[in-house]
């Protein structure tokens, strides 16, 4: 079974509260659970960076449900393709707070080094580091 991934980026279509985020990562993590699909998403206050990850088919089921979701639009496909390996084994979906400049500087990074798992510094390097200063803020 091949791992696929893919990585977008969208905007609010409208002002989102806490609460309807929270119902929004909660079905989220319910279906991507199903799915076999693990997936980091990254907010701003206006602007969403994803990146998921998983079987083909889970991955399409995924990603075509995020593409019809009327919380946000402008959606703009930064990578996708076959994936070397699974960077978020244990994560449906995890969702990071971050500043409008970190979320912006990993959409315009390198991405195609985690295509194929020709694995080169760039974008996934970025992301893994958010993550893991979140994750450990020590």
């Amino acid at each position: 079974m091949s791992l696929e991934a893919v990585v977008y980026t969208s905007r609010v279509s409208k002002r989102i509260d806490p609460h309807e985020l929270q119902a929004l990562v909660s079905d989220a993590e319910a279906f991507n659970s199903g799915a076999d699909v693990s997936s980091v998403l990254l907010f701003d206050g206006g602007r969403f960076l994803q990146y998921l990850e998983g079987p083909a088919r889970g991955l399409t089921d995924a990603y075509g449900r995020v593409r019809q979701a009327s919380r946000h639009t402008n959606i703009i496909e930064v990578a996708k393709g076959v994936a070397g390996k699974r960077l978020f084994r244990h994560w449906p979906i995890k969702r990071f707070d971050v500043d409008s400049m970190v979320l912006g500087s990993i959409a315009r990074a390198d991405w195609s080094g985690f295509l194929q798992g020709h694995h080169r510094p760039g974008a996934v390097d970025h992301l893994l580091d958010v993550v893991s200063r979140r994750l450990d803020p020590a």
